[in-house]
């Protein structure tokens, strides 16, 4: 992979990670009635626009590989959702779920998320590459 093709990919997962937090702290704020951070927002929006002039700059095929890789690493992190969300339920109250919990719920439902939209953009060649990658996908909690 081309050295912007890896800054992409190592972009996207900060992108990730940058969401999450920020949605963590936006119900734990509501949660315990702390301020939100009104720059974080602009922050994430400045990070998606360079990842959209990077991604614009790659040719087809660096494009395809950062979208399998992604997909990839997504379908990793799913495959471990059974360990990570063990015995915890969505369904417990914000106030009393311990912020780790949180952390894993979202991170959970924006991995899910993520990769249904890069398999919905894959074209069928990729689609063959990325499921000879990582085989049949496994049933998720959630």
């Amino acid at each position: 992979m081309t050295p912007t093709a890896l800054q992409l990919l190592q972009l996207l997962q900060q992108l990730s990670q940058a969401r999450i937090r920020f949605s963590c702290s936006q119900l734990s704020g509501v949660a315990g009635g702390r301020a939100k951070e009104p720059e974080v927002p602009a922050r994430i929006s400045a990070r998606e626009r360079l990842a959209l002039r990077l991604f614009a700059g790659l040719d087809d095929k660096e494009r395809s590989e950062v979208m399998l890789a992604r997909a990839q690493f997504l379908q990793l992190l799913l495959q471990s959702a059974p360990q990570r969300l063990q015995g915890w339920s969505d369904q417990d109250p914000l106030d009393r779920m311990p912020p780790s919990r949180l952390f894993e719920w979202i991170s959970h439902d924006f991995e899910r998320l993520e990769l249904a939209q890069i398999e919905a953009q894959m074209t069928a060649g990729e689609a063959a590459r990325y499921l000879g990658r990582v085989g049949p996908a496994p049933s998720s909690p959630g």
